[in-house]
């Protein structure tokens, strides 16, 4: 919105500044034009004096008296001047000095300057007389060249003038842009904590014109909860129905086949195993789909001391839990699948460990520029070997059943952690054991993390 707004403001100050170029422009022109008009009616009165001033003598013969002349004839590069042609006969003014005042070919006021004394620019009048019986041409030029230094400079000042009250208008455009659009942009970041669950509806005492969009969009999110809930409660019935026959067949059917058959109840014992793991997975998956609202945030400074809590009651060992924790608001995660993320990290810490533990939860920014939520479960057990933490992660494949037993659960936590976009690394802890470590960005967490899981 804000370059929106910069756009805009930008657009504006340039037609703005074209419209009132053309217009002054323009207006000067008009101006000049009328200018010039009058300016040729006073040469034709110049004209009019200088024919005046050719007097006839005791034969007839006219000849020039200078005591009639305009006093600025007599002054030399004065601006104003003329030549009178009179048969062979040629008298010009004396402040032409010792320069030449070339006669337009044509009668009346020629529409080109011409260049005269001194960088003059001169406009002309050329006048065709009869006076007794006599043809006389009468050329009088004045100095245009303040006229036009005149609307030179006026031209400038009125340019300038307008690009500063441009400016002017354009802070103020951009200050009542930022306000016009105040409420798009509040609209926004209410969306955006609409999406990262910290609100469940937007706020609808907005202005009118924004009023009829913010009630649809409260309404759509009603809707999308609503069906959220309902596909929670299908995929709670649907997990249920599915692990109820997989419990009688795994704890019936088998036992029977233990002692006839062994090899076809250990089969069926891995496929239940793996089924009901895929079950769980999937489940798992669609859960995270579904989205974060704000009942259902991961909050950290509550949730993670409670599971500690379960945890330390469900095992019954005296084990050195160091929590260390920084100051972190409700993160975009679905409570319930950090919850099992932590409970299956935390319960193979308190299984393997022999005296100690420690949990770590931080925000920190990630290489992408973007922030991140951080959480570490590390115990003095016996670790696991560093060629075989990557086959903990693996679908079906259980360390557990072989040597150290840190491998159960993990593939779960690995495929929670993939469908949110972050990273599962298994490492070796300071205390000896192992040291799980896994990033969530919580920027993207609502919609590429399971986007890209879903795709492949």
């Amino acid at each position: 919105m804000r370059s929106m707004g910069r756009r805009l403001g930008i657009s504006l100050f340039v037609s703005l500044l074209l419209a009132g170029g053309l217009i002054i422009q323009g207006t000067l022109w008009w101006l000049e034009r009328d200018q010039r008009q009058t300016l040729s009616l006073q040469l034709r009165d110049d004209a009019a004096g200088v024919l005046a001033a050719l007097v006839a003598g005791p034969q007839g013969h006219l000849s020039l008296d200078t005591t009639r002349l305009h006093p600025a004839y007599r002054r030399p590069l004065s601006g104003r001047y003329f030549v009178v042609l009179l048969g062979e006969q040629r008298w010009r003014s004396r402040s032409l000095w010792d320069q030449q005042l070339a006669a337009p070919s044509q009668v009346g006021v020629h529409p080109d300057l011409q260049p005269g004394p001194a960088d003059q620019q001169l406009l002309r009048f050329r006048g065709e007389y009869q006076k007794e019986g006599q043809a006389v041409t009468v050329v009088v030029a004045q100095d245009y060249t303040p006229v036009l230094k005149t609307y030179n400079q006026t031209r400038t000042v009125v340019l300038v003038a307008w690009v500063v009250v441009l400016l002017l208008l354009a802070g103020i455009q951009q200050w009542l842009l930022r306000r016009g659009l105040a409420p798009l942009r509040r609209a926004r970041d209410e969306i955006e904590q609409l999406r990262g669950g910290e609100r469940h509806e937007l706020n609808e005492q907005v202005a009118l014109e924004l009023h009829p969009l913010v009630v649809e969009i409260n309404r759509l999110q009603r809707h999308t909860e609503q069906q959220l809930q309902r596909s929670r409660h299908a995929l709670g019935d649907l997990g249920h129905a599915l692990k109820t026959p997989l419990a009688i067949l795994k704890n019936r059917c088998t036992q029977e086949l233990a002692a006839s058959d062994p090899a076809l109840y250990a089969m069926l014992t891995e496929q239940l195993g793996q089924m009901e793991a895929n079950i769980r997975r999937a489940l798992g998956r669609a859960r995270v789909a579904a989205g974060v609202t704000t009942r259902n945030r991961f909050c950290p400074a509550e949730d993670i001391p409670l599971l500690l809590g379960t945890l330390e009651q469900a095992h019954q060992r005296d084990l050195d839990i160091h929590l260390d924790m920084a100051p972190l608001p409700a993160q975009p995660f679905d409570r319930d699948d950090m919850l099992e993320v932590l409970g299956n990290l935390l319960d193979n810490a308190f299984k393997w460990a022999n005296q100690r533990v420690k949990v770590i939860a931080k925000s920190d920014m990630g290489d992408d520029g973007h922030r991140q939520l951080i959480l570490c479960v590390e115990d003095d057990g016996p670790g696991i070997q560093a060629e075989r933490q990557n086959q903990v992660l693996q679908r079906g494949l259980r360390l557990d059943e072989h040597a150290a037993g840190h491998g159960l659960g993990l593939s779960i936590v690995s495929d929670t952690v993939a469908a949110y976009g972050g990273s599962l690394v298994l490492d070796d802890s300071s205390l000896g054991g192992l040291r799980v470590c896994l990033r969530l960005p919580a920027s993207h967490s609502e919609s590429t993390g399971f986007q890209r899981e879903r795709k492949a």
